[in-house]
């Protein structure tokens, strides 16, 4: 038999948990019931009760068969006590605890049988050059001996090519897909709007790496058009939402929207439904399930040329537009998008992104 463990780490902010009940679900929906038994999962939740009490309440409420979840508030003491030796693949969506790779430095034997789905911070970090003595330390001897031995590495194309220009690897690399928590829309649903106001999404957390300042300063130009400017601060680097509601108040006034407040997924669809423009200068892979609502909405999205989103989308036969080209457009030419792009980059996601493609997908993984 097949035994695949699925090992999530939880972090203080819910969008974590979001994808990850989003993905137990789906595989109990779409994996046949025999294929299912193989499968158990994993949380460890730094000790924050309210994610394990949300997911454990979520999946209780579709009949979940509960037993094949176990909770550990600490990363080493879920690797001993999960017994990984008895299944043949243990999948880590995201792989970023010091702890995780220490252990797995010390089992060698299990490296082997161990994949990772690269999420994106968990890759990024490691090419920030302020990493102090300590770390680098243990990312060359330790990371670097566990990364060369894993079985599979899954995630876009464009990041494993960037994790392969620091670290030497024998995984495979197999292109892993998510089901996002937010809603896909069909072109059924589309509709055209015709709004005398511009609804402008600024990034999508309170992250520094968002660039806030330098969106905010590519959009000053069009203070005095008919424009509100909506940005989500509801989760990130927390410490950083006043610095970017100040800013933002400054230099749009009433004309600037922060989302303080945590939405549900469902709300957060509602609310992309209205904007017209959505502008990102993150310079790494971020806010995906966002980007992929808003171009099943038909929505003209800005993201930086050369970064993974960018990259994967347009390669993806999506329409992408780069935000470093903002400061030479016009309002006109900033917000317009031909009708017959919008429709193309609708019916590529739903392509992209149905059911058929992720399970076809996570089949080739789990098979591998």
């Amino acid at each position: 038999m097949t035994l695949i463990a699925h090992i999530f780490q939880l972090e203080k902010h819910k969008n974590i948990e979001n994808y990850a009940y989003s993905f137990i679900l789906f595989l109990h929906q779409n994996l046949t019931q025999d294929e299912f038994a193989n499968h158990y999962f994993y949380f460890s939740y730094f000790e924050n009760e309210d994610l394990k009490d949300s997911i454990l309440k979520r999946l209780d409420g579709i009949s979940f068969p509960m037993h094949k979840i176990k909770y550990f508030n600490d990363h080493y003491q879920m690797m001993k006590d999960i017994n990984l030796v008895k299944y043949s693949d243990s999948i880590f969506h995201q792989m970023s605890s010091i702890k995780v790779f220490l252990f797995l430095f010390f089992h060698r034997n299990l490296n082997k049988q161990t994949s990772w789905v690269i999420w994106g911070g968990d890759l990024y970090h490691l090419f920030i050059n302020k990493l102090g003595v300590k770390y680098k330390v243990y990312d060359f001897i330790v990371r670097r001996s566990v990364i060369k031995n894993l079985k599979n590495i899954m995630g876009i194309k464009e990041d494993f090519e960037l994790l392969k220009t620091k670290y030497k690897t024998k995984a495979n690399h197999f292109l892993s897909i998510y089901p996002i928590p937010s809603k896909i829309f069909s072109l059924d649903e589309y509709k055209k709007k015709h709004d005398k106001s511009i609804k402008i999404l600024v990034a999508h957390s309170a992250n520094r790496a968002n660039n806030h300042k330098y969106i905010f300063e590519a959009l000053l130009p069009f203070k005095n058009e008919n424009i509100k400017i909506t940005t989500p601060l509801s989760y990130g680097e927390l410490d950083n939402i006043p610095k970017v509601v100040q800013m933002g108040y400054n230099l749009f006034e009433e004309k600037f929207e922060p989302i303080n407040t945590f939405m549900k997924p469902e709300e957060f669809s509602e609310l992309l439904k209205e904007i017209n423009v959505a502008v990102f200068a993150i310079e790494r892979q971020a806010a995906v399930g966002i980007l992929i609502t808003l171009i099943s909405l038909g929505k003209k999205i800005y993201f930086k040329k050369g970064v993974v989103p960018y990259t994967f989308f347009t390669n993806n036969n999506i329409k992408i537009f780069d935000t470093n080209i903002l400061s030479n457009q016009d309002y006109e030419k900033f917000i317009y998008m031909e009708e017959k792009d919008k429709i193309n980059n609708i019916k590529e996601i739903n392509k992209l992104y149905s059911d058929d493609n992720i399970i076809s997908i996570w089949r080739t993984i789990f098979d591998s």
